[in-house]
């Protein structure tokens, strides 16, 4: 056999075995994904595979009055010029505005109408917390038990897990490792693999580790998938069949929304929610109503306030420019005096921004925000929200 041939036999040979190895690790339909895509894009949640969540049979309707005040309002403030133009600029899909229960405001972009569907990102952080607090309420997780109860393969592989609670993970102080560093060969880093991977609670039981006792704030996306399986397995039920029967029809939504999936059905608990921005609203409006939802109480009232609460918040340096709070998916946005506004934040900006004290709901979606960054959004919110006519709530606390 000539040499040249026995030497391709043999380079093919180790890229085989190569990719065997390789595939044992990572599956090759995730390797090319990861290489092909490089990070998230807004309409991913139209090429993943995703649940569907079926709408209210009698959606809880939410009465337009548009108010040309609101507009003159965002218009005057810095960098905002005509609505529209700044809709345009900053890419973005809706802006909704609900103020004492009214939709005054609403605005749509790059070919987006009212009956579009949003993705929402980390926006789905907030939605897991409500259906934490509703599982507690059922009684089936304690938010102090550790969460080695409900996931004993932590324990077997590293016995720290156990000083880990579920509220840990929801407050971001689980002290599991993760990096949002972006290194060679990309395909072994955090967020492409709690992102993309097929197979999502292999990566979050077999691959997570210990960095530090808990206590510490540090942004992670392995804290939700593990609240998923958590929430799974003390439910009994899939993630988007809990949130359907318990929160989705109950709070009067208008339509299906759905919840993107690794290929083993499980959701991606960390990004992968999305629906039509009017319903963002009402899940809005159902913590700004303390969880109920005209006569009926969906959320507990309590874990609306402990999960918004300034005193429970945790409180960090800086990020993006403010002094936050971080509360069970929610960021905390304090004013001088009574209750905080706060917000549920996702990747490109998107929001769901509530201020208890002006009676107000401000959704915003889009796959781009221009040169807006988080501050810069939360701060034409707040604006907004104390800055439109009307009295506040009179029975704010």
């Amino acid at each position: 056999m000539p040499i040249k041939k026995k030497v391709l036999i043999v380079v093919l040979a180790l890229v085989l075995i190569g990719v065997g190895i390789l595939h044992v690790n990572y599956p090759l339909p995730y390797v090319a994904r990861v290489m092909i895509d490089q990070g998230p894009d807004y309409d991913d949640f139209e090429t993943f595979p995703a649940s569907v969540i079926l709408p209210a049979d009698a959606p809880n309707p939410i009465p337009a009055e548009p108010d040309a005040r609101v507009i003159a309002l965002l218009e005057s403030y810095p960098g905002v010029g005509n609505v529209d133009d700044f809709v345009a600029s900053t890419e973005t899909s809706a802006l909704l505005v609900v103020r004492q229960g009214k939709l005054v405001l609403e605005r749509h972009g790059l070919g987006h109408d009212g009956n579009s569907i949003e993705n929402s990102f980390s926006v789905s952080k907030a939605v897991t917390s409500m259906l934490v607090g509703m599982a507690a309420e059922d009684g089936v997780l304690r938010l102090d038990a550790p969460i080695t109860d409900s996931l004993p393969e932590l324990r077997e592989r590293d016995q720290r897990f156990e000083a880990i609670t579920v509220e840990n993970l929801l407050d971001m102080v689980s002290g599991i490792a993760y990096s949002r560093e972006i290194r060679f060969p990309v395909i072994n880093n955090d967020d492409p693999l709690v992102y993309y991977h097929p197979d999502l609670a292999s990566v979050v039981l077999e691959r997570t580790e210990i960095a530090e006792p808990p206590g510490e704030f540090r942004y992670n996306n392995y804290n939700t998938p593990l609240l998923g399986l958590i929430l799974q397995r003390t439910t009994g039920r899939s993630v988007s069949e809990y949130l359907e029967q318990r929160i989705w029809k109950p709070i009067g939504s208008s339509a299906a929304a759905g919840w993107t999936t690794d290929q083993q059905g499980f959701e991606r608990m960390e990004s992968g929610f999305h629906a039509r921005a009017l319903d963002l609203a009402r899940l809005g409006l159902l913590y700004l109503d303390r969880g109920r939802v005209g006569d009926r109480q969906v959320v507990p009232e309590s874990w609306v306030l402990a999960s918004t609460d300034t005193k429970a918040k945790i409180e960090l340096e800086e990020y993006d420019g403010r002094r936050w709070g971080y509360r069970a998916g929610w960021w905390i946005v304090p004013r001088p005096e009574g209750p905080s506004d706060y917000a549920a934040i996702g990747h490109f900006g998107q929001f769901i921004y509530v201020s208890p004290q002006y009676d107000t709901v401000i959704v915003r979606n889009g796959p781009g925000r221009g040169e807006w960054g988080d501050r810069d959004w939360t701060a034409l919110f707040y604006f907004l929200a104390e800055g439109m006519p009307g009295l506040r709530r009179s029975s704010t606390p």
